[in-house]
Parts: C-alpha cells; structure tokens; sequence
C-alpha cells in the first residue's frame, strides 16, 4: 500500500516510478548469441551479460578506442600487426583494416573457448585472408605447458579479464608458444598485449623480433597481480632498457607505450 501510494503521489506531479531492472551476472555456458554492430559481426557469449568488453561491442563502441588511436598512428599498409591476447577478437578487425592491402594480423588467445569464438568472428567478417589466429599461451619459452583457469565469474564477469595462473596447476592446460617462433613475411609495424599479468613473459619471447622489426609496443601492466606472481614494474623498466627501448605514453594508468631509442 505505502508502494502505491508513492506511486501516485509522484504521478500527480509528471512523474512514473518504474523498477530499474538490474542485469543478470555473467555464468559460463557455450551459447553464443549472433550481432551486426558498427565495428562488424560478432559472436558472443550469451551469458556474459557482465562481460564489459561484449557489453561494448554490443552497443557499437570500441573497447579501449585510446589503443586503437595509438595503433592507427604506426600501423602501415602491407605490414603485420600482432594482438597478443585478441580475446573476442575486435582489435584484430580493426588491426586488419589497417595493415591492409597484403599486411596480415596475427591474434593470439590461449583460452580455447576465447579462442573459438575469435575464429568464427574473424569468418563472420570475411578476414580469413588477413586475419591469422593462432591459439596458445604466449610466452618466453616455447612447447611447455601452462594453465588458463576455469571462469566462475565470481572474482571478474569479463572473460578477458581471466589469464594464465602461473602459480596453478588445476584447469585447462595450454602450450606456450613464442614470438619469436614466427618468421612473419612482412615488417612487423605494432604488438598490442594484453595477456593479464604475463606481458614481460610474451616481450621476452619477442626479443629477435623486436630486435629485427623495432616496432612500437604497447604492453599493460596491472598492479593487482604484483603479488599474485611476484614480479613488479622494475623488471618491465629494466627489460625495456635491455632492448634498448624508450617509455613513451602511459594510457589509462595502465597500458604503456614503449619506442626505440
């Protein structure tokens, strides 16, 4: 009664109260639901209604457009790009619009359900032609075995949001490969990572061809997992010294731009 009664005392001056529905949590399952957005076709998961990438794609935005500002300044027609942990696969598209005419987009994932997902999406787009994925868990040494957990969507609702544990050994097990596993057929002109506490780890694995191509590379790094693997920033700075790079632009406190000397 006291419900209806505000109801109708708002409603005397304009104004209708209505329940705002809260959306449902994220939980695993393998529906994928079909969309046409303004930055191409997607399969998505049905179920990843907390997933703030998907949540994005959906509604015609760009995850993260700064990145892609930053990767439209140096990514060259007829070269290669690399998108190291390409999660549904978004950045990889519009990498590929980009290196275009005869450049390629290489897209790494190590989540094999991810990792499907990024498959049908490039199909959807008719990018099997520039788009090349490459499914394993990059790293600074090749053929060994590492573990991608399983999401209860608990912690993050994102799947991005979930990478390797590399102090677990319960879950999926995935292979490491490394960049510098790949001999790529053009200049290398950008790597994008973003692979959850394991940047060094897949930089490490790149040093030839950082070495050989001198490309940009912009790397994340997030503080919460320090002490989760136990590693922190001093290592990134010296390792970026060692190749003789260059810290150039921090972009939302957490992704940095790194350049020659």
């Amino acid at each position: 009664m006291i419900k209806k009664a505000a109801k109708d005392f708002f409603k005397l001056f304009g104004f209708e109260v209505r329940r705002i529905a809260t959306s449902a949590r994220s939980k695993k399952t393998d529906r994928l639901t079909y969309y046409k957005t303004a930055t191409g076709n997607y399969y998505l998961p049905t179920d990843a209604r907390g997933d703030v990438v998907a949540n994005t794609i959906i509604n015609n935005g760009i995850f993260e457009p700064e990145v892609i500002e930053i990767a439209r300044k140096y990514i060259k027609p007829n070269t290669v790009a690399l998108d190291v942990g390409a999660n549904f696969g978004q950045m990889s598209l519009l990498f590929s619009e980009m290196v275009a005419g005869n450049g390629k987009v290489y897209s790494f994932e190590a989540d094999n359900f991810v990792f499907d997902i990024l498959n049908k999406n490039i199909a959807a787009n008719n990018k099997t032609h520039s788009i090349q994925p490459i499914f394993g868990a990059v790293h600074n040494k090749a053929d060994e075995f590492l573990t991608f957990p399983e999401q209860d969507f608990e912690k993050y609702e994102t799947y991005g949001s979930y990478g390797i544990d590399y102090n677990q050994s319960s879950g999926r097990q995935v292979k490491t490969v490394t960049i510098d596993s790949f001999e790529f057929p053009l200049p290398v002109t950008f790597m994008k990572i973003d692979i959850q506490g394991g940047d060094l780890f897949a930089m490490q694995g790149a040093v030839q061809t950082i070495s050989k191509h001198r490309m940009p590379i912009l790397f994340e790094y997030e503080y919460h997992f320090q002490d989760q693997f136990n590693f922190r920033f001093q290592e990134y700075v010296d390792f970026v010294s060692s190749i003789g790079y260059k810290f150039d632009k921090v972009l939302n406190g957490h992704n940095f731009l790194i350049l020659p000397k």
